[in-house]
């Protein structure tokens, strides 16, 4: 099936139960009833950004996978390209950039680079404080 004809309930559902949650673990989890859960899984309603800000959060997900943006085409464009391009970011980041290898090896997401992107410090750190950073952000997420 193509990613673009997968609902919000279907990608809630796949996003649900990688985090080995049920419906009622997640709803307790995000402040929300098992059974606006359900609804939402099963397609009965979409659910308001509240709602899918909420769950994606618990999920350690974006709002935009649930809702089935393309990241792919903005990414290839917009993370790394876009370190690359701009001059005002940090030195240690922009060498991270440069290490395609490395980048490989990470698979960093476009949210990951744009979460590195948005750290602002008084002081220079090295392309290895920045994977640190990285890997640390995503031992950060929630899990179950």
């Amino acid at each position: 099936m193509p990613e673009s004809s997968i609902s919000i309930g279907q990608r809630l559902v796949k996003a649900r139960k990688a985090a080995r949650l049920t419906q009622g673990e997640l709803g307790a989890r995000s402040g929300l009833s098992q059974r606006l859960v359900s609804n939402i899984e099963c397609g009965h309603i979409k659910g308001s950004i509240e709602t899918l800000t909420r769950l994606a959060k618990v999920l350690g997900v974006s709002v935009s996978h649930l809702a089935g943006e393309r990241v792919q085409e903005w990414q290839e464009g917009g993370g790394r390209d876009e370190v690359l391009k701009d001059p005002l970011a940090p030195v240690g980041l922009q060498g991270l950039a440069r290490n395609g290898a490395l980048c490989d090896a990470l698979a960093i997401t476009a949210e990951e680079w744009a979460a590195l992107r948005a750290i602002k410090l008084s002081y220079l750190l090295p392309q290895e404080a920045y994977s640190a950073i990285l890997l640390v952000m995503r031992s950060a997420r929630p899990t179950v």
